[in-house]
């Protein structure tokens, strides 16, 4: 028996974004805008208080630097309820932070440090510990430096080893980040990459030429987000289906793939067939796209349920 829902293994970020932003200001002068929120973000980061605030018990698995910006990660992820005795504390470099100006139309470009994600690793001592849920997420391949590679690989094997529920994700992923995510495809069980990620590495684009590539290196579930599009998913049995996104007003889209994902990992939890999952992951991802920040309009479990049954869906996307 575990102790926890799911363990979040990986890149976690202190997020500054402030919307809506159409220019940098000429000089030294300043333009007023609506909003600024400071979130816990990444890969890892964002999936993890997204899954607490959908009712899980949640560990959080990462390193921040020794200042206020990790002060403030650590408190945040406290109050949404993640248990963080394992979030490991650097003097060498900064918290990884991101400064993100939010266009009107939701797009966010991005000025990052990557800071203390790029000294994260899973010490020995800790390992048992980090692997201690029922599901193991390892996200942030790519800007995880000290880990990426054959530490990554290690921890999957011995999570496959002791049984748990892998999920899997990557940021920044290029054709290079390949050669760093292929060795750990076979102990992967749910693969839930943006297709423009997963297109960059695969080196095609349509969706089930994409899944497919990944499902033929060991993947189980090819899970991918398609953006406004919605998302394709090719399941373990060789089922595909696409589900188009829902109808929301989109005021920032940072985040809405680590929100996927945690949806993702609610249906795992509590053992929901592949289609009403991916839907119940998008319902989360539209309250996510709704606000600003990594959370978004993510407020419960029962207010996604809602969303999910509600909300309308593109109809384009539909078609």
């Amino acid at each position: 028996m575990t102790r926890f829902d799911v363990s979040s293994i990986g890149f976690y970020v202190l997020d500054i974004l402030g919307r809506p932003v159409t220019r940098i200001p000429d000089g030294g002068r300043a333009d007023y805008i609506d909003e600024i929120r400071m979130t816990v973000a990444g890969t890892a980061g964002a999936t993890a208080v997204d899954c607490a605030i959908l009712g899980l018990n949640t560990r959080a698995v990462t390193t921040v630097g020794d200042d206020e910006m990790g002060d403030f990660l650590e408190a945040k992820m406290r109050k949404f309820g993640v248990e963080c005795s394992l979030v490991r504390r650097t003097r060498d470099v900064q918290t990884s932070a991101t400064i993100l100006p939010v266009r009107p139309n939701g797009e966010r470009p991005a000025l990052h440090v990557p800071g203390s994600a790029a000294v994260f690793n899973v010490a020995a001592e800790d390992m048992d510990a980090a692997l201690d849920a029922k599901v193991v997420h390892v996200g942030g391949t790519g800007l995880l430096r000290s880990f990426d590679g054959e530490p990554t690989l290690r921890l999957f094997q011995k999570a496959k080893a002791l049984g748990r529920i892998t999920t899997f994700d990557l940021i920044q992923a290029n054709p290079e980040t390949f050669a760093l995510v292929e060795p750990c495809l076979p102990y992967v069980d749910y693969f839930v990459p943006s297709i423009e990620e997963a297109s960059e590495m695969a080196g095609r684009k349509d969706p089930r030429e994409v899944a497919a590539f990944f499902k033929q290196r060991g993947v189980k579930n090819a899970i991918l987000t398609l953006g406004a599009e919605g998302v394709f998913v090719s399941a373990e049995n060789g089922e595909e289906f696409h589900l188009p996104a829902f109808e929301v007003k989109v005021s920032d889209t940072t985040g809405c793939g680590d929100s996927f994902t945690a949806g993702v990992i609610v249906g795992i939890i509590k053992g929901w067939d592949l289609r009403t999952t991916a839907k119940f992951a998008s319902a989360v991802a539209a309250k996510v796209a709704m606000g600003l920040g990594s959370d978004g309009k993510l407020v419960s479990f029962d207010d996604t349920i809602e969303a999910m049954n509600n909300l309308p869906v593109k109809q384009a996307a539909a078609a």
